[in-house]
């Protein structure tokens, strides 16, 4: 039996997102629990989900000192094997059945054989093209199938409740909460900090229990990061939000509204959208899992500066549409803990991966050794045998470099993969297979355990003298990251010295507090103390310019270079400004 009373270390995991898929993760997650108590847990769509029940397993054990949630947790996916009940869970609405059913069709989920899939996949791109009604009915419903709440469909008494509810239920049954309000991100926050993470503790104000979720502001065409912390841009209609949520979640969301002070949206007949603490933590899943066109959009709304103030509708969709593995949210240059990442990725049954340490039987890699971690992941699409099956390749492939180029430049980096597992799944596993049998779901659920014990033991079980060790792991991102770290200033050097005729120099720009024409220093206190760090950043940079000259003349010479971090991991990391999501 597991034993989550002797965690003994912290960890922070992220997960993405894939549909069904994620009914993998509570055996992953369990496993890691055994050894590591979790500090901050991300994810996006389905990814999202599990770190939403993940955080409420850890949040009940924070409380309990037992591993009550762990076990609850893990009995999730064995209530998901029985016959229609995953299938349950994406129950449509009344308004959108029949386009369910030939969604259903056409994904092969009606009948088996050629001949029977065929006949649905013509039958529904011809519905969808002759009959606008149809198209209609879905734009209607928030642009999907099904709301998770299935309007005007409620299941039978021996039926699964759809997603939402369900979804709403077991994240307070796994952390223990039977008051009738919600876990909140408040709740995670606040959480006792065991003596693990205390030891770590640099900053009293850190959430105890750090959860992210990634969903897509398609409006706004970026993604944004779960909870809203401090941003009261975003309104939402009780109306709408009783048709996406449990009514005990939108009277919690109404009562946390009735504290904020939000001049723009009195009168309006919006409520201002709670943020930080007071967001429930089954809104972050449900606005992350919002796969388009099967789920349906979360709206909010905004007020539009462009268009005479006017309160506008803002739709959120699915995270993965813009970053479906947040591997960076919990990053650090020299971190205190590991972040583990758990990727899925998908294979035609006879295109197995051909990754030197797969372990084919189980389909799942990780690394074996440090030179592997840079490697990149292939999306292969000239090999087809058909032009039409190349072209339909190259748009596939177009359409995830789109989606995970900025997840994959991080996998790229050093320091990055070595913590990353990943679990192949074929065609007929997860995705949009939203009906598998339980022979299938067993073995996803194998696939998860035996996942996540490889991710547990590479820094709980790994000596430290192993390249692949958490000392190994350290060393290498310490010597990439000050490498990036040197790079970047001496550019920053460069900046400073050499300007244009044109403009005033930076010594100008900091004359006194109120020089620059926006921006300004808040007191001559922060003034003085800002030119002073200045100055030492500069006086810094020219030692490491000078240090860079020896290192030039060094290697001419054929001598041993004496720049700091020279010749440290590649690709080097590249530190720039970001935008928070």
């Amino acid at each position: 039996m597991p034993d989550y009373e002797q965690a003994d270390r912290c960890c922070d995991l992220v997960m993405k997102g894939g549909i069904t898929s994620g009914i993998l993760y509570p055996p992953a997650i369990c496993r890691i629990a055994e050894r590591f108590h979790l500090v901050g847990i991300g994810g996006t769509s389905a990814g999202a989900i599990a770190a939403c029940a993940a955080a409420a397993a850890e949040y009940r054990r924070r409380h309990t000192g037992r591993g009550d949630g762990f076990e609850r947790l893990e009995e999730l996916p064995n209530d998901l094997s029985g016959e229609g009940k995953l299938l349950g869970l994406f129950r449509p609405d009344r308004t959108t059945r029949k386009e369910f059913k030939l969604l259903r069709g056409s994904l092969g989920l009606n009948t088996k054989g050629w001949f029977a899939q065929s006949w649905w996949k013509t039958r529904a791109l011809w519905a969808a093209f002759r009959h606008k009604s149809r198209l209609r009915r879905i734009v209607d419903n928030n642009f999907g199938l099904c709301s998770g709440m299935a309007i005007g469909n409620p299941p039978k008494a021996s039926e699964i409740a759809p997603l939402t509810v369900w979804l709403a239920e077991k994240i307070d049954h796994i952390a223990g909460k039977d008051d009738g309000r919600p876990l909140t991100f408040g709740d995670l926050r606040n959480a006792p900090k065991p003596q693990a993470l205390q030891e770590l503790e640099c900053d009293e104000n850190q959430r105890s229990i750090d959860l992210r979720a990634v969903t897509t502001c398609v409006t706004f065409g970026r993604p944004l990061e779960l909870p809203f912390d401090g941003n009261k841009l975003f309104a939402f209609d009780e109306t709408e939000w009783r048709a996406l949520f449990p009514a005990y979640i939108v009277d919690h969301m109404i009562e946390a509204a009735q504290t904020i002070d939000s001049p723009a949206f009195q009168g309006s007949g919006k409520l201002p959208f709670p943020v930080g603490d007071a967001m429930p933590v089954v809104v972050a899943a449900r606005m992350s899992l919002s796969f388009p066109g099967l789920f349906t959009m979360v709206p909010l709304y905004a007020v539009d500066y462009e268009d005479n103030k006017q309160l506008k509708k803002v739709w959120f969709s699915d995270g993965g549409i813009t970053s479906n593995l947040p591997i960076h949210r919990f990053d650090s240059l020299f971190p205190r803990w590991p972040t583990l990442a758990i990727n899925l990725q998908y294979t035609d049954e006879e295109d197995r991966p051909t990754r030197s340490a797969v372990d084919l039987s189980k389909l799942i890699y990780m690394i074996s050794e440090r030179r592997f971690g840079t490697r990149d992941l292939w999306n292969t699409f000239d090999d087809k045998n058909s032009p039409l099956g190349q072209m339909l390749g190259f748009g596939g492939a177009v359409f995830r470099s789109a989606q995970v180029w900025h997840d994959n430049s991080y996998l790229k980096l050093p320091g990055y993969r070595d913590r990353v597992v990943e679990i192949w799944l074929t065609k007929d596993e997860g995705g949009m297979n939203l009906d598998m049998p339980a022979e299938v779901i067993r073995h996803l659920i194998q696939r998860g355990n035996d996942a996540g014990i490889m991710l547990r033991d590479r820094f709980a079980a790994t000596a430290p003298d192993d390249p692949l060790s958490w000392d190994g792991h350290r060393w290498v991102r310490l010597r990439s990251a000050m490498a990036g770290l040197v790079e970047y200033l001496l550019k920053f050097k460069c900046a400073v010295d050499h300007h244009s005729v044109h403009e005033r120099v930076l010594e100008a720009l900091l004359e006194n507090k109120d020089a620059p024409p926006t921006a300004k220093f808040g007191s001559n206190a922060q003034h003085q103390a800002a030119k002073q760090t200045i100055d030492d950043l500069l006086a810094f940079a020219a030692r490491l310019e000078a240090l860079t000259e020896v290192c030039r003349a060094s290697y001419h010479n054929g001598e041993h270079c004496t720049r700091p971090f020279c010749g440290g991991p590649r690709p080097r990391i590249e530190i720039a400004g970001r935008a928070r999501m």
